[in-house]
């Protein structure tokens, strides 16, 4: 039980107090993109959830082996990079042979997989020293923090859009990026660290 508390708290950390999309910028692009695209929205989550969870345990397995874990960090990056590449590859080749599914399916799969956001999770979990169960939970927190980001993003552009008030230099992308920068200022305050040091 207390290894089910352990994960379920690292991954409440990870969507409220260490939301990667908000505090670290990471997979930021690909969340304001496909806020705007609602029909993708849910697949693209699934998919962010899969690949971060996947990723974290995976290389948290591999980090357990001594002779892995004493390299240094340019190595992990490298390992931690072939493991994603591996996964996406057998990812791909398994869901093409079981549902022959169109073209952009495999685009949004790729865009998924290949997120700054999916990389960072082992990374952060060697730096942490999680254990496995807290890696899922890194893993699952940070696909549940891009959900989040993701349904907040898109509910700002709605209402942007509709905001008659906003002058017109700034419709769009600059009332867009201004909203996105608010969100960060306060996943940041959730965060309780001082902005500048």
């Amino acid at each position: 039980m207390h290894n089910i508390f352990s994960m379920l708290q690292t991954a409440l950390y990870m969507i409220f107090v260490q939301n990667l999309v908000f505090s670290g910028g990471y997979g930021s692009s690909e969340a304001i993109r496909m806020s705007t695209k609602p029909r993708r929205f849910v697949p693209f989550s699934i998919m962010i959830a899969v690949y971060s969870t996947a990723t974290a345990l995976l290389c948290r397995r591999l980090d357990s082996i001594p002779a892995v874990n004493a390299l240094g960090s340019a190595p992990h990056i490298l390992i931690f990079g072939g493991v994603l590449a591996v996964l996406y590859l057998v990812s791909v080749a398994l869901i093409h042979l079981l549902f022959r599914p169109n073209h952009k399916f495999f685009n949004t799969l790729g865009i998924a997989a290949l997120n700054t956001m999916v990389f960072a999770v082992p990374l952060i979990n060697r730096q942490a020293g999680f254990s496995l169960l807290q890696s899922a939970g890194t893993g699952l927190g940070s696909a549940l923090s891009f959900i989040l980001a993701l349904f907040l993003v898109n509910v700002g552009l709605r209402r942007l859009e509709k905001d008659p008030d906003i002058p017109p230099l700034f419709r769009g992308t600059p009332a867009m990026f201004l909203y996105v920068a608010m969100l960060s200022l306060a996943f940041a305050g959730l965060s309780g660290r001082a902005l500048f040091a």
